[in-house]
């Protein structure tokens, strides 16, 4: 049996919407099963700040250079991530990049047949911004921060969480410190 992990702010919103749902059923709301479903489906859309499914609640510790708690890929692969290690300026765009645990070493096999991948960037405020991009043939995946992102930089540690982008496995975790 295979679990999901939900971030917490989103089982809180899906929680409120079924509340919602449950409390109007027991007093006759007026609206379909089919309406009720959509308004918890923009509720969960709407609500600012929640990452996206598949990328685990977690955060970057840059005095320890880990994220807690650890994402590890659930193959058994091992991935290499990339990120810089010292703070930097608030204009400045942050290289990020993920080499698959094929050709980090892991040997044949371990990317499961991953070609792309996705990056959400979590800053400082909670916000959560995701680009995607395929395997290069050197098995890299890069990203520059904000840009790739359409997102605006802020001052304070970065959570970065890579994921497969089609099945929205999480793969490796790291972060980055602005200025």
């Amino acid at each position: 049996m295979t679990s999901v992990l939900i971030p917490a702010p989103l089982r809180a919103a899906l929680c409120g919407a079924l509340v919602l749902m449950a409390a109007g059923c027991a007093t006759g709301h007026g609206h379909t099963t089919e309406e009720l479903g959509e308004m918890i489906a923009e509720t969960v859309r709407t609500t600012g700040g929640v990452p996206a499914l598949g990328v685990p609640d977690t955060a970057f510790d840059p005095a320890k250079f880990l994220c807690d708690p650890a994402v590890d890929d659930s193959g058994a692969g091992t991935w290499r991530t990339e990120a810089p290690r010292e703070e930097t300026g608030p204009d400045e765009a942050v290289e990020l990049g993920l080499l698959s645990a094929e050709d980090a070493g892991a040997g044949p096999g371990t990317d499961a047949g991953t070609a792309t991948v996705a990056a959400t960037v979590i800053g400082p405020d909670g916000a959560a911004a995701t680009a995607e991009t395929d395997l290069a043939a050197d098995g890299w995946a890069r990203l520059t921060y904000p840009g790739d992102f359409g997102a605006e930089s802020a001052p304070g540690v970065h959570t970065v969480v890579w994921t497969d982008a089609e099945a929205s496995t999480p793969l490796a975790c790291d972060g980055f410190t602005v200025g």
